[in-house]
C-alpha cells in the first residue's frame, strides 16, 4: 500500500444527517511506475430522515465521493481502490457497520464499512492506453433503527486506498 488519506465523517440524525468530507487530491507515487489518486466530492449529506426512511431501513447520500485514478510513468500496472472505517463507532451507541457504501455502477450492491480495507474496485491500467485514466463513485447509505438509533450527531473517519502491483 502507497498511502491512505484519511476522510472525516459526521452524521446526525435529530434533524438531517450529514456526512462532511475534505476531499483533496492526494498523489500516490511509487518508485516506478507512478500512479495518482485524486478524490473528489466535497460535502456528502443525507436528507433528514423521514418515516418512510426508518421503515425502509436506511437513508441514501444525496451525493458520493467520486475517486480517478491516473497514470503518469511507467508501463502496465494493476491498480487496487480500497476502503475502511478508522473509526470502531460512529458514537451515541451507532456501530460503525451502520454506514454502508457502494459504487455507483452497482446500485443493488451495498457494503458495511468495516475496520479492515474492502476492495471497492481493480483495473489493469496501462499509461495513454488502458483504463487511463479511470475513475468511478462510491455512494453511502446510513441503516436506520427506530429502537436504538437516539437523536444525536454521529461521526467517524474512513480511508480510501491507491495500491498497485507492477508485474
Amino acid at each position: 500500500m502507497l498511502s491512505r488519506p484519511r476522510k472525516a465523517l459526521s452524521v446526525s440524525t435529530s434533524a438531517a444527517i450529514l456526512l462532511a468530507l475534505g476531499l483533496l487530491a492526494f498523489p500516490l507515487a511509487a518508485q516506478s511506475p507512478k500512479t495518482i489518486l485524486t478524490l473528489a466530492g466535497g460535502v456528502i449529506t443525507f436528507p433528514a430522515p423521514t418515516a418512510a426512511d426508518y421503515i425502509a431501513g436506511y437513508v441514501n447520500s444525496a451525493t458520493g465521493a467520486t475517486f480517478t485514478v491516473t497514470a503518469q510513468t511507467g508501463a502496465s500496472r494493476t491498480t487496487t481502490i480500497s476502503i475502511r472505517a478508522s473509526s470502531a463507532n460512529l458514537g451515541g451507541g451507532k456501530v460503525i457497520g451502520d454506514l454502508q457504501w457502494r459504487r455507483s455502477d452497482l446500485p443493488a450492491t451495498w457494503n458495511p464499512i468495516t475496520l479492515t480495507d474492502a476492495q471497492v474496485e481493480q483495473r489493469i491500467l496501462v499509461r495513454g492506453v488502458s483504463n487511463d485514466p479511470w475513475s468511478n463513485t462510491i455512494f453511502f447509505r446510513m441503516i436506520l433503527t427506530w429502537t436504538t438509533d437516539a437523536p444525536a450527531t454521529y461521526s467517524g473517519n474512513y480511508v480510501i486506498t491507491l495500491s498497485q502491483t507492477v508485474p
